[in-house]
């Protein structure tokens, strides 16, 4: 990267072959809508996550005050890594599938309104999670939300925030146990189950409420556990997770913490770790919190 861009230029990282093109389909509209704010959206294509990490760092050791991403939850996750502890805000331009990131933070899917909150919106510090040195902004998962993601992830067509009902639904079919050996701000919490979550942002799949009480900035990662449960009773989790109303269920606990540390018992097979929508790492692994670690440009009217 030779030169850092004008004050009225925002570099926007994409893939422009993400979701096969459709993140392509997204870019005259977004060069439109910038113009519109006084911008100029300097397009800046990602070859991978590490890629888009290292050009957001660069953007922001030189100085610029905004990089925006154009993609979905995954991409947001590798900018905001580039991002972290800087004083370069991210801004987000919806082009994923659930987008749950900035529907957490009142950023709407529409370009032209996203585009505005870019150059007019507030700076706004929030917490994000860190497994082992990959950060995280939205959530971390572990189980039956997996499943969910991968029978998601091979959905050829269906489309939008339907894959994950069809997720859903093919999970509860053959529902996978998990065994766990978590310890939580020190204290040994032998887990089987259904699932393990752990809430920075608490949305998850499409809108579907992981942890409804989830605050980006309240320094706490918010402990969501599914038990193991009957078929026709799991169906009635599910919807209490949908709704956010888990505590109608009693097989769903709820706690927070500041850093989990997630292993299997000895002798069992390492479990998949979900972070964010996509499969990151596997069993063992310690999550911790950085609070207010990450600027996040949102809408100005939105409460502090």
């Amino acid at each position: 990267m030779s030169t850092a861009p004008s004050p009225t230029s925002v570099p926007v990282i994409l893939n422009p072959a993400a979701r096969n093109g459709a993140v392509a389909k997204r870019i005259e509209p977004l060069q439109t809508a910038f113009a519109a704010n006084g911008m100029e959206a300097v397009l800046v294509e990602s070859t991978s996550e590490q890629n888009a990490s290292d050009l957001a760092a660069e953007f922001a050791a030189s100085g610029v005050p905004t990089v925006a991403s154009l993609g979905g939850d995954g991409l947001v996750r590798a900018v905001a890594a580039g991002l972290l502890g800087t004083g370069t805000s991210l801004g987000i331009i919806a082009g994923g599938r659930g987008n749950d990131f900035i529907g957490k933070l009142g950023i709407p899917k529409d370009i032209a309104t996203a585009a505005a909150v870019v150059a007019n919106g507030r700076d706004r510090s929030i917490d994000v999670l860190d497994l082992d040195g990959q950060i995280c902004v939205g959530n971390v998962s572990l189980g039956l939300d997996s499943a969910v993601q991968e029978y998601a992830d091979s959905a050829r067509f269906i489309k939008g925030h339907w894959v994950y009902l069809y997720g859903v639904v093919r999970a509860i079919a053959a529902p996978r146990r998990i065994d766990l050996a978590l310890t939580i701000d020190g204290e040994r919490v032998d887990f089987r189950g259904l699932s393990a979550g752990f809430a920075n942002s608490g949305r998850y799949g499409g809108g579907l409420k992981l942890s409804p009480e989830a605050k980006l900035d309240d320094g706490l990662i918010d402990v969501v556990l599914l038990k193991d449960a009957f078929l026709p009773r799991l169906g009635a989790e599910l919807v209490s997770f949908s709704l956010g109303k888990h505590n109608l269920h009693p097989n769903i606990h709820f706690s927070h913490a500041r850093e989990i540390h997630i292993s299997t018992p000895k002798g069992a097979q390492p479990v998949e770790i979900v972070a964010d929508g996509d499969a990151v790492a596997h069993t063992p692994a310690t999550l911790r919190l950085r609070p207010e670690s990450l600027k996040v440009r949102v809408p100005a009217g939105q409460a502090q």
